[in-house]
């Protein structure tokens, strides 16, 4: 390849992980963002040339250009000049196929989890020597802030985002599902449609092997009700539709092949923050360095994946009793005057619920959970109102910021107080949005031993990041 690659919105953390694969190849990379950061000052560091302005890009010359969803219309004849140039354009997720074209991949797809069960695989497989490509959707020490890098090995280990239905083209050899939820209807426009995605994803018509986690009501449910459309194996079936016990819920593992269909089944414990299986007459325990049933669920869909790949469970849970974890995922922030400020991306009912629960578990009554959320999305908000308002019930003190609108225009009459219905008034204050005005509203009402929780995929962090500063 002579020219350059074109990253168009390099500073996003998809993008931003290609570009660094890239580089890793020694293909010449330049890049477009509207505003500076540390992942564009890194990313210029290793050499790529940033432009803030489109305009400003000498197109004559490079060689590829990608793109992602989130580019919008607003960029439509910046594309029709790319395509009269004959340039080549590629979405993300197309070109991230080319780079791992010659490896066996590994694909993690879920509604939640999948950057934490990237990362969990990617480490096993680092540490057992097998230097994998890995692409997460997220900050961690595994890729020293890049997000993703090439490996010499066999494997190639990514996430695949069903945000804007381009994880229908992804061909992987091993499947991984952690869980279905209500996101991205605006997209999807019904549960349905998610639903037979997230089937089509599985890819039971196609060779490859995929780890289903059927303790996930949301996966049971698409595949009750999509059951009709696919050649199950009668054990299979049967096992679907009448294991009801939720104290041992069995793992499914859907093994495909050409010519026939296997099922491996795992059954399963949770008990004090362990989760315990047994796998060929032996049991084995699974601890995680960090709370929630969550991280343990997603822990035994990796260790799951790493032995088809044969590498033996006690392997997996020495490793991952080490789990290096993910930025921005019950991230601490530090301590001020004895409370701990905790930073987490959750941004869905589901997420928020589980990060609170287990939260509230490690207090185990020794102080009060406080919790700054800043909504996400109008979408996401006017979607789930009544679903995200519910979620945040667990907290004992709450702080609404105002939605981070993530560059969409707003929706007449959604906002933060559209939540105050369905809150308790006593515990729930309403913030500005102004950092070091919301502080002084906060500060007076922590006490010792208290976590405090920013919670959000926008910019909340930054309200921790300066109370301990």
């Amino acid at each position: 390849m002579k020219g350059p690659i074109l990253f168009l919105g390099i500073g996003g953390s998809g993008m931003s992980s290609l570009a660094h694969m890239a580089i890793d190849l020694k293909l010449p990379v330049i890049g477009y963002d509207k505003k500076n950061s540390e992942t564009t000052d890194y990313l210029k560091e290793r050499g790529v040339t940033l432009f803030h302005s489109i305009e400003d890009i000498p197109l004559e010359g490079i060689e590829m250009v990608v793109y992602s969803s989130a580019m919008g219309d607003k960029y439509k004849e910046v594309f029709e000049r790319i395509k009269s140039l004959n340039i080549p354009l590629k979405h993300r997720s197309e070109f991230m196929h080319l780079l791992v074209s010659n490896q066996k991949s590994i694909s993690v797809a879920g509604s939640h989890g999948k950057t934490s069960t990237t990362t969990m695989v990617s480490q096993i497989l680092t540490e057992v020597g097998l230097n994998p490509t890995i692409m997460i959707g997220g900050d961690t020490s595994l890729l020293e802030k890049r997000g993703g890098k090439i490996g010499k090995g066999e494997y190639a280990v990514y996430e695949s985002d069903e945000s804007d239905g381009t994880f229908l083209g992804h061909k992987a050899n091993f499947r991984l599902l952690t869980n279905i939820d209500n996101d991205h209807l605006d997209y999807y426009h019904t549960r349905e449609k998610l639903e037979k995605a997230f089937l089509d994803y599985m890819g039971f018509s196609v060779p490859g092997e995929t780890v289903l986690f059927l303790g996930d009501e949301g996966i049971r449910s698409a595949l009750e009700h999509h059951h009709k459309e696919l050649l199950f194996h009668k054990e299979f079936h049967l096992n679907l539709i009448h294991n009801k016990d939720h104290s041992k819920i069995d793992w499914f593992l859907y093994l495909k092949t050409k010519f026939d269909q296997q099922i491996t089944t795992i059954v399963y414990e949770i008990l004090n923050d362990t989760i315990s299986f047994e796998y060929e007459n032996q049991v084995y325990h699974l601890q995680l360095p960090f709370p929630g049933v969550h991280y343990l669920t997603n822990g035994l869909v990796a260790l799951v994946c790493a032995l088809k790949i044969g590498i033996k469970p006690q392997t997996s849970i020495e490793i991952l009793s080490r789990y290096i974890g993910v930025k921005r995922r019950q991230e601490v922030l530090g301590v001020w005057k004895n409370i701990t400020v905790i930073d987490d991306y959750g941004h869905h009912p589901t997420e928020i619920k589980m990060v609170i629960q287990s939260l509230k578990n490690k207090l185990n009554g020794e102080g009060k959970l406080q919790v700054i959320f800043q909504p996400h999305r109008y979408t996401r908000t006017s979607l789930l109102l009544e679903e995200l308002a519910t979620s945040l019930l667990g907290a004992d003190v709450l702080y609404l910021l105002p939605i981070y609108s993530a560059g969409e225009t707003p929706i007449e009459g959604i906002s933060s107080m559209s939540f105050l219905p369905y809150l308790d008034s006593k515990k729930t204050t309403m913030l500005s949005g102004n950092v070091d005005e919301d502080l002084e509203a906060i500060k007076p009402q922590l006490q010792a031993c208290d976590l405090l929780l920013c919670l959000g995929a926008g910019n909340v962090r930054d309200w921790g990041s300066k109370l301990v500063s």
